[in-house]
């Protein structure tokens, strides 16, 4: 997998939506589900044979249709994974993860309290896994 640093606007559009519908897909049915989009043909495919180049799409199955075979795609990492590089990129580490989470929460904000137990509930969750991967 070459994996660019980054995806451009356009390849980050693509990938949002190929992570919302979850499923792989041809680059014909991504054509169809977003033309009404403004995406045309001749864009999603450079997009879809770039992000595949650059290892974010993987070739997970094949699909006939009449005489040939469409390539189906998914992306090859989790959103969350792509966006957790993009911090670590820029220097972001698990040091800021308090603070990350308290800026995204809101955590300043004092009518925010049922959200609050929300996230330090996900958080603790998250530490007991953590906790039982290490035993």
């Amino acid at each position: 997998m070459k994996n660019k640093d980054y995806l451009t606007v356009r390849q980050e559009e693509l990938m949002n939506f190929l992570w919302k519908v979850n499923e792989p897909l041809t680059a014909n049915e991504m054509a169809e589900r977003l033309a009404e989009d403004g995406w045309n043909n001749v864009t999603l495919f450079k997009t879809v044979q770039s992000l595949t180049t650059d290892g974010y799409l993987e070739v997970v199955g094949l699909e006939k249709t009449v005489k040939t075979y469409a390539r189906k795609l998914a992306p090859s990492m989790s959103k969350d994974d792509y966006y957790a590089s993009v911090l670590i990129k820029r220097g972001i580490d698990s040091s800021s993860i308090a603070n990350i989470t308290a800026a995204l929460i809101g955590a300043k904000d004092k009518q925010a309290k049922e959200k609050n137990a929300e996230v330090i509930a996900k958080l603790e969750e998250i530490i007991d896994t953590l906790k039982n991967d290490e035993e």
